[in-house]
């Protein structure tokens, strides 16, 4: 059985099909833990996955030890105009179907999407759909609350 390190380490892989692949860094080198299609199950994954590479149960592996490293996507990009097309368990859904503005949030492996008239939340990249098409109300709305945002209070 390997030495139980002090400390964990897990990155993520972004796969095309908007799945998140786990690899945790074990003796040598990374092994794929698993994969998943929420961003909320990342974390459980990598813990399941060095516990599996390390040969100890999964509640050894506190949350405190684990680093998990999740780059930016290669489907999105800063200031890039979303639709927002999924709110995962929230039951209100507000901004369900609406157009916003994305920047990554690289520490929580999300985007901050501002969305006209109900501001900015986080949102996972499973969330969003990274291509929308946009009419020119929907366009023309969002550039106007951008832009007043944008601007200091008086």
């Amino acid at each position: 059985m390997p030495d139980v390190p002090p400390q964990f380490r897990a990155r993520v892989r972004h796969e095309p099909d908007r799945s998140y692949a786990v690899l945790v860094e074990g003796p040598d080198g990374e092994v794929l833990a698993g994969a998943t299609g929420s961003l909320r199950d990342v974390r459980t994954v990598a813990r399941q996955g060095a516990a599996r590479l390390f040969g100890v149960p999964v509640d050894q592996i506190a949350e405190a030890r684990l680093d998990v490293v999740i780059p930016q996507p290669p489907y999105g990009r800063d200031g890039q105009w979303v639709r927002i097309v999924s709110t995962g368990d929230d039951p209100s859904g507000v901004d369900l179907g609406r157009a916003g503005q994305a920047h990554w949030f690289g520490h929580g492996g999300a985007w901050f999407v501002t969305v006209a008239g109900s501001g900015t939340a986080v949102h996972p990249g499973e969330h969003l759909d990274f291509a929308p098409v946009l009419s020119d109300e929907e366009a023309a709305e969002l550039r106007r609350y951008l832009a007043r945002s944008a601007q200091p209070p008086a």
